[in-house]
């Protein structure tokens, strides 16, 4: 999408070279892409290893201004390399402290609209990271289980206290090997895990099967690698963590009277 921005900062435009609803991990880029790349003034990408076919575009784009590894230099899970920190809303703090970093020196006339507007969405973001605490802190942590499409989640589940567990990796290009499917049934059977999602941009037949052989059922949708349209629940960053989290909540709760969702 392209859009023009009225932040206080006339003539900024955004345009994401990876759509809506589309995976990063294995997003292929267009000869428009390449393009788009070459005109702009300053590229965000998040960095370890997230959008490796992009990082080769911006290589042979003629890009000539500056590109930003807005997650690089932050204290990322190493084995293995995890770029998914946005889903601790404390590292995603971390996120916009880089970039207003970023565009202050890139455009020092607008600095004070630019802190401003950082300073706005820390706020927002301390409360949220607050109220996803608090949601969570209502179910004992020994049965904060979930299982998801692939291994997204980690920096969520350190920071609210939720062990995650998939069948496939760090990134979804990955294929899960027969023998580890099989323990996740079991482990799913054994534990009691009644949490069990898709994710948006993932095929669900592996987890459909999972939950199938297991004898429980998917939960829902989580959003790990990508927003949803304007329409849909996770439109934007907060909205995606509310849901993400409220999901969550339901499905380890249950329909019970003491359910706070109902």
């Amino acid at each position: 999408f392209v859009e023009k921005i009225t932040w206080g900062v006339p003539n900024i435009f955004i345009e994401s070279i990876v759509p809506v609803e589309a995976d990063p991990h294995t997003y292929q880029p267009t000869p428009e892409d390449s393009k788009t790349l070459a005109k702009a003034d300053l590229i965000f990408m998040n960095g370890l290893d997230f959008e490796k076919g992009l990082e080769k575009l911006v290589a042979s784009s003629g890009f000539q201004g500056k590109v930003c590894f807005v997650a690089e230099g932050m204290d990322a899970r190493t084995k293995p390399l995890d770029p998914h920190l946005w889903h601790d809303v404390q590292k995603a703090g971390d996120y916009v402290r880089v970039i207003v970093a970023v565009l202050k020196s890139w455009d020092p006339l607008h600095q004070d609209i630019y802190q401003d507007n950082a300073n706005q969405l820390l706020d927002q973001l301390r409360e949220l990271d607050q109220w996803v605490h608090q949601r969570l802190s209502l179910i004992p942590v020994e049965q904060r289980l979930v299982v998801t499409t692939h291994d997204a989640f980690w920096y969520y589940g350190q920071a609210y206290g939720v062990s995650f567990f998939s069948p496939v990796g760090i990134s979804t290009e990955n294929e899960p090997t027969a023998k580890d499917v099989a323990a996740l049934i079991d482990f799913i059977r054994v534990r009691k895990v009644k949490a069990v999602f898709i994710e948006n941009l993932a095929n669900p037949r592996l987890l459909q099967q999972i939950a199938e052989e297991a004898e429980v059922e998917l939960q829902g949708v989580l959003y790990a690698d990508s927003l949803s349209r304007p329409e849909s629940p996770a439109f934007d960053y907060q909205a995606m963590i509310r849901h993400n989290t409220l999901t969550i909540q339901k499905a380890l709760l249950g329909h019970s009277s003491c359910n706070p969702l109902y």
